[in-house]
């Protein structure tokens, strides 16, 4: 479910928080593997120590080994067994634990690679997304603990899951997200799929992924080919997706159940899209072979979009410019006093005359100050909210009243605005291009970190 949003970003860019799971009251549940309590080498012993993992092999920078006991590998495979027993599933516990135990030290190694890139996530800024879930579920401030209790959720646990939500956003930001890009045909095409008459679709799937390493032997290829087919129609003959997963799967879901969520056009890889979204409810596709390796994919649920017939409004777009005199948003009256003396003089320089972008290239505090402030067009959602609403309510080559966002205080140039029709390229373009750069972030995101296994050090025990 891709990468969280940093405290700032270019263009004051506001994105969702999709990796986080929606439980039944709606409140949002971060993955209960997260919150597992590494152990380290003066682990208490008498908690058998199961593995050692060490990712100070695949860099210069020194990490400190951490070790997995055999309660850390307990604590994810008791409520997993515990499930698989009540769908009436037939069981190896012993080939769980293995699978629990290579998802703990994936885990650990991710954990050691953010060390190592001096990636951290403090409590601030858990207590940040908290108060975001929060908001988002129309909680007042501080009663989601309360709402966690009452569905039974720990809550060191539930911010534990958080961290390491956003300690995975950031690995893909600093090492993912440079190397992917989205072309203008990719976004085209999934635009024209989703323009059936009777709406976008979606579907719910369960998968079942049995990695092959890129320099796989052909033999090996074939052997787990032949699995994928075996598991396939196990399946097909009614097995449970939870069973079969939990002790074939090479994916972090498996341990979960196998069940991957909801996806539009877009944001699957091109191998599976292309037959999940034909496939009937219950149906079990034929093994989909990607670069990861080959997928047995289940069509869980298919709902359809609404229908295209009722005439949605136009969406707006504004093409505008601005700068920006960084205030932080917990700052003393002092410094606020400062930043909106600075603002109002500029302002003051605008109306006597000055051109916009030659005092942006002066005085704005953003890395769109090279550009004369340029932040190009832009629809709704992809600001912060007093910034959008202030651009949105002004005339083409209106300059704004000062603006204060959480970024600190800005004069806004608005230099042109158009309409576009709801379910046009240009306005759907950029929600697009952010489900294919999804898809393909997590995507490469996994592989990284099969690699990231292949090359550590473990010393299993």
């Amino acid at each position: 479910m891709v990468s969280l949003p940093e405290a700032a970003g270019p263009a004051l860019a506001r994105r969702g928080w999709r990796d986080w799971r929606v439980g039944a009251s709606g409140i949002a549940l971060a993955c209960s593997l997260a919150w597992m309590p590494w152990g380290d080498l003066r682990a208490d012993l008498s908690d058998r120590i199961v593995a050692v993992v060490d990712a100070g092999t695949v860099s210069d920078k020194p990490v400190k080994p951490r070790a997995i006991t055999a309660s850390d590998v307990e604590e994810v495979a008791r409520p997993m067994l515990a499930r698989i027993g009540k769908e009436g599933g037939q069981v190896d516990p012993e080939k769980i634990r293995k699978r629990v135990l290579e998802e703990l030290i994936q885990r650990v190694l991710r954990e050691q690679k953010a060390e190592q890139m001096g990636l951290m996530v403090d409590e601030k800024d858990v207590d940040a997304v908290m108060g975001q879930v929060e908001r988002n579920n129309n909680l007042p401030p501080g009663a989601l603990p309360g709402a966690l209790a009452r569905q039974g959720i720990d809550l060191e646990g539930y911010r534990q899951g958080l961290r390491d939500q956003l300690l995975k956003g950031r690995l893909i930001n600093k090492v993912i997200r440079p190397l992917v890009s989205v072309s203008p045909e990719e976004i085209q095409g999934v635009h024209r799929a989703s323009q059936g008459a009777e709406g976008p679709q979606e579907v719910r799937l369960g998968q079942i992924l049995l990695a092959v390493d890129s320099t796989a032997s052909s033999s090996r290829i074939e052997e787990k080919g032949q699995q994928a087919e075996k598991l396939a129609e196990q399946l097909r003959q009614g097995a449970s997706l939870a069973t079969l997963a939990g002790q074939h799967s090479d994916d972090p879901s498996g341990i979960e159940g196998g069940e991957i969520g909801w996806f539009k056009q877009g944001e699957l890889m091109p191998e599976m899209e292309a037959a999940v979204f034909s496939m009937k409810p219950g149906e079990v596709a034929n093994p989909i072979r990607t670069p990861q390796g080959f997928h047995v994919v289940v069509l869980l649920e298919k709902r359809q979009g609404h229908s295209k017939a009722p005439v949605a409004k136009e969406l707006t777009k504004v093409k505008a410019r601005h700068i920006l005199i960084k205030v932080s948003s917990d700052a003393g009256a002092a410094e606020e006093r400062r930043g909106l003396e600075t603002i109002l003089k500029i302002r003051k320089e605008l109306q006597n005359g000055a051109d916009f972008s030659t005092l942006a290239r002066k005085h704005s505090q953003d890395e769109t100050a090279a550009s004369g402030g340029d932040l190009q067009w832009f629809g709704p959602g992809m600001m912060v909210a007093p910034f959008e609403q202030a651009a949105f309510r002004m005339k083409p080559k209106e300059v704004s009243e000062p603006v204060r966002t959480p970024f600190g205080w800005h004069l806004i140039l608005v230099e042109d605005k158009k309409s576009l029709a709801p379910d046009s390229l240009e306005a759907q373009g950029k929600e697009l291009e952010e489900r294919v750069m999804e898809a393909k972030l997590q995507t490469r995101y996994n592989q990284w970190l099969r690699d990231l296994r292949l090359r550590a050090f473990v010393e299993y025990r």
